[in-house]
């Protein structure tokens, strides 16, 4: 089973494969994007196919799906966005998403969330998407307000990343409320 492709007014959400791979180095060898995520800037576009091999795994073994974000009529990845940590039995999954530093504050990744949360609670029947979001990376926070998740408290020293612990502010969205409020529609 293929991941299906995705689509809006403006984007075009398709599986990431092999011919992303300069565009997947570009996209995570700048520091502004990779800064609060679980992953150092790309230093070898071997890392580029690693992370394409490991999304293909993952959508395989039905853990967690991400897809490439390309603006319609252009086949260019700009940024990534998907599910992973897919619990089945509880009916929940948690949420990720990158971009070029070009599109940030165009509505793009506003776009490309919203057509993947109709997915994850429609197709997929998930009850609730989980983010966790570092606490100075508030343009994520605003994102998140923006498409209706909750902020439900910080987590302290949730994760180990780069050679640190780090705190996490969990967001979750849940079926009842995408269903009330459909607000990115």
């Amino acid at each position: 089973m293929q991941l299906p492709f995705l689509s809006t007014e403006q984007l075009v959400l398709r599986p990431i494969t092999e011919k992303d791979t300069a565009a997947l180095f570009s996209l995570f060898s700048k520091e502004e994007v990779t800064r609060y995520m679980d992953i150092d800037a790309f230093s070898n576009i071997t890392e580029a196919t690693q992370i394409i091999t490991y999304f293909r795994e993952n959508w395989e073994k039905q853990e967690g799906m991400r897809w490439a974000i390309t603006l319609r009529g252009l086949d260019e990845l700009i940024g990534t966005c998907g599910f992973h940590h897919w619990n089945k039995t509880h009916y929940k999954i948690e949420l990720g998403y990158d971009l070029l530093p070009a599109y940030w504050g165009k509505g793009i990744m506003t776009e490309a969330i919203g057509i993947i949360l109709q997915f994850a609670f429609e197709d997929l029947q998930v009850n609730r998407v989980e983010a966790f979001v570092d606490p100075v990376n508030t343009a994520s926070s605003r994102l998140l307000g923006r498409l209706g998740f909750q902020h439900e408290g910080m987590l302290r020293d949730a994760f180990f990343e780069k050679g640190k612990f780090v705190d996490a502010e969990l967001y979750s969205l849940l079926r009842r409320e995408y269903n009330r409020e459909a607000i990115w529609q």
